[in-house]
């Protein structure tokens, strides 16, 4: 259904949940009799496109809506099926809307939870008095969302049964931090109180690897520099869509004159643009620095514009003809592309380009390499003194705290008494949510970080953006954390080495096993392949990210996967992908 989720060569398919999440729906769905409209909470409407396109429903007559207070829906609709996350703050605009469109007993109403059901949320609808209005109440468990062909995402955390169900049993794992051991445990828990989840023979994932966000808060906070991650952190990408003002673009055609996808309206003024591995110039740019971007993009220009003024005198009409009509709306398509990247590409030159970027990124990496990390900033104090943006702002000191492991209370209390001053004593509240967060805290003896930074060499001084040979190129002189402890696992007795190296990092590292192992990648022992051929089969590592992983990080892994020398693919997943803003963003309103 979604081409872009089967991956080539690798031996887990993304496709599979996909399927089965829109399996279930329409399982659901066939059980109602009558005509049916779908109504969706404003945060189901992205899960939803990755789910199932509205066209799908077309021979079924089923239309999908946003649930709005105003919303009011045809007279000749009987059934409506609202699909919605469980929160309480729902309820009250739901109790509205049934009141609003009941029509006496006419009309029926249903409620799909995803991904599970809330006793919470059905007595409240009890309470109000409309329980009655409801033939079905039931839940959707979209726990795992597939985002792209290695990389699914969920927006809660305990969702790992799911994956055993479809996959099978992982015979070995690996974790670190308090987070990440509580998903296991809870993990293990199912397993205990649901035998089939673990009676089966191992599944196609080798190896799963648990990292608990608390262990590394200093990749989020740093400045993405790979294609995709500067376009999540100054445009955002939702749910595979990328939607930046129109005039930017030369056409709003595609590249055989049709109008865009119904599916992805275009006003006059946004333009909505699909950004997942099944556009093939977007899977060659995403992973890629962006010092490097602006250079394949101009080849690939002078390519296209090469083969469509090729000259045709020495071809003959048949030739001529199969060239119109079989290469030229290729190479149509791909000038499309080529135009929309290079406006993308060109948007994020003149940010990158700004002084204030390039004098926050310098102010960044001298942070990374522990300069002055235990004194005021004179950088982040004329931050404050010029009323900067105070989101950066806090974004650099944490950025600072979290290279010193922690601040001495006498620096912190400096910031506090530097930013109240100029921008309100209200600004003292995001100070205390980022301390419960642990964005900010103490020092510690052990100073984390200013070891495993020599250790791990997680700062590369003459790192190589073009072609480069190490992962530090995703943020051009720094390696995150996260990557280089799976890149260091992947190596003989690697965990067993790392364990003692990151044992002065927060929360407790674990390692468990499920299976008797033989030879790599853990393969039981009643397979009849034999184990000299295994080891020409690439493993098949879950990492989990327990608390969100950035586009950066993920373009790590996949550097890694693509070493030949690793032998591994990876499938990366994660409670939701984050960008330096929204990380910040979601700690400092909690």
């Amino acid at each position: 259904m979604f081409p872009y989720l089967r991956s080539q060569g690798q031996r887990f398919n993304l496709q599979l949940l996909q399927e089965a999440a829109y399996r279930e729906l329409v399982q659901h769905l066939d059980r109602i009799e009558g005509s049916i409209i779908i109504v969706l909470d404003e945060a189901m409407i992205g899960p939803f496109e990755l789910v199932t396109k509205p066209k799908l429903f077309s021979e079924r007559t089923i239309r999908s809506v946003a649930l709005k207070p105003d919303l009011v829906l045809p007279n000749d609709i009987r059934n409506i099926v609202y699909i919605l996350r469980p929160r309480i703050s729902l309820m009250d605009q739901l109790v509205g809307h049934v009141k609003s469109n009941d029509q006496v007993g006419r009309r029926q109403f249903h409620i799909l939870f995803a991904p599970r059901r809330s006793c919470l949320c059905v007595n409240q609808l009890q309470n109000k008095g409309v329980i009655s209005s409801f033939g079905c109440i039931d839940e959707l468990s979209w726990s795992f969302l597939p985002l792209d062909a290695d990389v699914v995402t969920m927006e809660i955390p305990n969702a790992y049964r799911d994956l055993q169900r479809l996959y099978g049993r992982i015979p070995k794992i690996y974790g670190k931090g308090a987070q990440a051991q509580r998903v296991w445990d809870h993990a293990k828990h199912l397993g205990i109180e649901e035998k089939s989840v673990y009676n089966g023979d191992k599944g196609a994932i080798d190896q799963l690897i648990l990292l608990d966000r608390g262990i590394d808060l200093l990749s989020p906070l740093a400045t993405q520099l790979t294609y995709e991650g500067l376009i999540d952190e100054f445009y955002g990408i939702r749910q595979n869509k990328l939607t930046l003002p129109a005039e930017f673009f030369p056409s709003d055609k595609t590249a055989d004159g049709r109008k865009p996808d119904e599916h992805f309206p275009e006003t006059s003024k946004m333009k909505t643009i699909l950004v997942h591995s099944g556009e093939q110039l977007y899977a060659e740019l995403r992973n890629k620095n962006f010092n490097e971007v602006t250079k394949l993009l101009a080849r690939k220009a002078r390519e296209i514009h090469t083969q469509m003024h090729a000259t045709s005198q020495d071809k003959t009409v048949q030739e001529i003809k199969s060239f119109v009509e079989n290469v030229l709306p290729q190479l149509m398509a791909q000038k499309k592309s080529t135009s929309e990247h290079t406006a993308i590409a060109g948007l994020i030159h003149e940010q990158v380009n700004a002084a204030t970027f390039t004098d926050d990124l310098a102010a960044e990496q001298e942070f990374m390499v522990c300069a002055d990390i235990d004194k005021p900033s004179a950088y982040i104090e004329d931050k404050i003194a010029s009323k900067a943006d105070i989101r950066n702002v806090m974004r650099l000191i944490c950025l600072q705290c979290a290279a010193a492991s922690g601040f001495k209370d006498k620096l912190l209390i400096h910031y506090k008494r530097e930013v109240a001053q100029v921008y309100g004593l209200e600004k003292l509240l995001s100070f205390s949510n980022l301390e419960m967060a642990g964005l900010l805290h103490p020092q510690t003896d052990s100073r984390a970080y200013a070891v495993l930074r020599k250790t791990l060499h997680l700062t590369v001084e003459d790192n190589v953006e073009v072609d480069p040979k190490d992962i530090s190129y995703v943020h051009s002189f720094y390696a995150p954390l996260t990557a280089r402890l799976v890149e260091l696992s992947l190596k003989p007795l690697g965990w067993q080495t790392l364990k003692s190296q990151i044992n002065n990092l927060h929360g407790p590292t674990f390692e468990d096993f499920q299976a008797q192992l033989i030879g790599i990648g853990g393969r039981h022992a009643g397979s009849t392949v034999s184990e000299g051929s295994l080891l020409h089969v690439p493993r098949v590592v879950l990492v989990c990210f327990v608390g969100g992983c950035t586009f950066a990080e993920i373009a790590a892994l996949r550097f890694l996967a693509d070493q030949e020398d690793n032998n591994v693919d990876f499938l990366i997943a994660t409670t939701n992908i984050i960008n330096k803003n929204t990380f910040l963003d979601s700690l400092i309103s909690a």
